[in-house]
């Protein structure tokens, strides 16, 4: 059943229409200060979502209604209308509030409709009224509070489609679904499965094994997940719970890189599978509205519909939060309530100086705490951890420990950001544990558009339990990648399924790797030093540390201007702007040189920089800088970083030769290699 913040009207049509306003005129109508329509008891009932409505027959019977003529056939779901609330606006008018919006009615042939409106303020709620019998019918209103929200049609009356929000994943949706695929959990399914695959073969749904998946079916198609009890198809997608071994449970879910589509957990266990599966075929021939079903003894234990909103909700304010000025913590009594917490992380946006500041002062009161500390990097993918190891050992210097951990290839941030930190760690012998995946990794599943693009080998390497399902995991992320990709639609549903699961294989990953050390290390704490993004109590992370290990984890972020919800994090700080010294600059843009041509390739060039004012042009290939060997492009931005301002440097380049214009002679002799010119200069800084 629905969630539903109001309490429904009583029933009985004539009590409930008696209560109404008269319809709301279109466009510009005020709505009176004092509404006869006014619902006083909603204010006490708010913080009650579900208990009111389910007290109510007749608003489950309105939404019942409406579902299951949405999931039968197209002429009878063609009968409903599709409704949209767009382009909401809020303005001041001399100290009251008008909200407009436009009603559009998306179907062929517009209906006469008559709708309520609920309207919900800081002070009060109000329900009104309106008709609507065209394709975009505007209105607006007066109000004396800014609203916060809005819903449209919160109790099922009018004969519409309900929105994605208010439609519950169900069996019947999965089977009315255009394509339809069922994931076996391995090569071969068990003979006991035979009618269950013969009835699946009757609706046409396809049947695959996990190595003929494809990541443009887990978008396209409506998914049917197929566990035996001990393996689950879903594994890698979406975290199945520890369903009873001795019933059939079948969970319908949003499938996290579709929404639109559901995602199916059908667990059927063999000591199950011999008693309840007739009866699981009766369930799955029948209607199908439901989104649990447990059969268990031949008794079925659940069904039951997921929740969902109750009304087209639009959000129009969201209010700033804030703490009080009297709750605020020094840094010490901050760091004294956290010494007993084994994880702390300390989220940064990466290239904020003060962020691994904070970073540094909290790895320092922790080890002043307990010695016992680790850090934990996701600057650093896994396969660099001997190097890590080495460096603390004291087996190598920095410009070494640079070079050989791939730091500006994995990275790319200037390392003077990070390099206290494990400047702290390696004069105090702390662990430094690298927790990412190769970055080859998943800029391959980003790119490609999810995990069947990595290789046999490339897949070994990924934790094998990922949960793409958790709660707001796909909004918060989708929010990120909606700022920076401007595809066209259908490349955009399929770039977006790769950029989910490359960011949840992040998470994923460093989770496990901090669950693999701190298991094997169960004196020790850690400090993670990852992006903000990562920390999220909710679903990044956190949540995927604590089902792997029960340890105790506290998230400490920067507070800005859009910092994170309070649910995301338990302690916000203040931190003063900070900056490190500017790098000394060539003005190159550099690459590494051709193979057997050892060097940075000079790949690009500011007219206005010391480089070129010395003499360096495009496709030169700098060789060494003073005494120093220049090999690749990494070499030179080591060597720039013990540089500094006002520095005269010499440098070494190797040119090649200026191009010669064509011969028009047809006899002309092959052209001869002309060795390329070596030049030193010296530049000042």
């Amino acid at each position: 059943m629905p969630k539903s913040p109001w309490m429904p009207w009583p029933t009985g049509s004539s009590r409930r229409r008696s209560n109404r306003n008269r319809p709301l005129e279109r466009g510009g109508t005020t709505l009176p200060r004092a509404l006869p329509f006014l619902l006083l008891m909603l204010l006490t009932l708010i913080s009650s979502p579900v208990a009111a409505a389910r007290q109510t027959g007749w608003v489950e019977d309105n939404f019942l209604r409406l579902l299951k003529t949405q999931l039968a056939t197209d002429r009878e779901q063609d009968s409903l209308a599709e409704l949209a609330i767009v382009n909401p606006l809020l303005r001041e008018q001399k100290g009251r509030v008008e909200l407009s919006f436009t009603l559009e009615q998306g179907q062929p042939t517009p209906q006469p409709l008559e709708l309520l409106l609920l309207i919900v303020t800081p002070a009060q709620n109000y329900s009104a009224t309106f008709t609507s019998d065209q394709a975009s019918t505007p209105l607006s209103l007066l109000l004396d509070d800014p609203p916060t929200e809005i819903r449209l049609d919160p109790y099922f009356e009018a004969p519409r489609l309900l929105s994605r929000q208010e439609t519950p994943p169900t069996w019947a949706g999965f089977i009315k679904a255009p394509r339809r695929l069922a994931i076996l959990p391995q090569q071969e399914a068990p003979g006991s499965w035979a009618p269950l695959l013969a009835y699946l073969a009757q609706q046409e749904v396809e049947v695959v094994t996990p190595a003929e998946i494809q990541d443009r079916d887990l978008t396209e198609a409506a998914l049917l997940f197929l566990g035996d009890g001990t393996a689950s198809s879903a594994r890698g997608y979406l975290l199945q719970p520890a369903y009873p071994a001795t019933a059939i449970t079948l969970e319908a879910r949003e499938n996290p890189l579709n929404p639109d589509l559901p995602a199916i957990l059908l667990n059927l266990p063999p000591a199950a599978v011999a008693t309840e599966l007739d009866s699981l075929l009766s369930h799955l021939r029948g209607e199908g509205i439901f989104s649990k079903l447990q059969l268990q003894e031949g008794v079925v234990r659940q069904h039951a519909l997921a929740p969902t909103e109750a009304g087209i909700r639009v959000t129009l304010d969201r209010a700033p939060d804030g703490i009080p000025a009297a709750a605020r913590q020094d840094f010490p009594s901050i760091m004294a309530e956290l010494a007993d917490t084994r994880v702390i992380y300390v989220g940064e946006v990466h290239n904020r100086y003060e962020d691994h500041l904070l970073q540094l002062r909290v790895l320092r009161a922790m080890h002043r705490q307990n010695p016992k500390v680790a850090v934990g990097m996701e600057m650093f993918p896994r396969s660099t951890q001997p190097i890590l190891d080495a460096y603390l050992a004291g087996e190598l210097e920095e410009p070494r420990f640079l070079k050989e951990s791939n730091w500006f290839k994995n990275w790319q941030f200037d390392y003077r950001l990070y390099r206290e930190i494990i400047d702290f760690a390696r004069h105090h012998q702390l662990p430094l544990i690298a927790l990412n995946l190769e970055k080859g990794i998943t800029n391959k599943v980003f790119r490609e558009g999810g995990i069947s693009a990595l290789s046999p080998e490339e897949r070994a390497e990924l934790p094998p339990e990922r949960d793409l399902g958790l709660p707001g995991y796909r909004e918060r992320i989708k929010a990120a990648f909606g700022v920076h990709n401007h595809d066209e639609e259908e490349d955009r549903q399929q770039r977006f399924g790769g950029f989910l699961q490359a960011q949840n294989l992040w998470d994923e990953q460093m989770a496990a790797a901090m669950a693999q050390f701190l298991a094997a290390q169960p004196d020790y704490r850690m400090l993670v030093v990852v992006g903000q993004g990562h920390t999220d109590k909710r679903n990044a992370i956190p949540p995927r540390l604590a089902r792997r290990l029960p340890v105790s984890q506290q998230v400490l972020v920067p507070v800005r201007e859009n910092s994170a919800a309070p649910a995301a994090a338990d302690f916000f700080f203040f931190l003063e702007p900070q900056s490190l010294p500017e790098l000394p600059l060539l003005g190159v843009q550099i690459s590494d040189g051709e193979e057997g041509a050892p060097g940075a390739l000079v790949a690009g060039i500011n007219p206005h920089g010391k480089a070129y004012g010395a003499g360096v042009r495009e496709n030169d290939l700098l060789t060494a800088l003073d005494e120093q060997q220049i090999e690749d492009a990494a070499d030179l931005r080591i060597a720039m970083l013990y540089k500094e301002r006002g520095q005269t440097l010499r440098v070494r380049l190797s040119r090649p030769p200026a191009p010669q214009p064509e011969e028009q002679d047809e006899e002309a002799p092959e052209p001869t290699e002309v060795e390329h010119e070596i030049i030193d200069i010296t530049l000042t800084l």
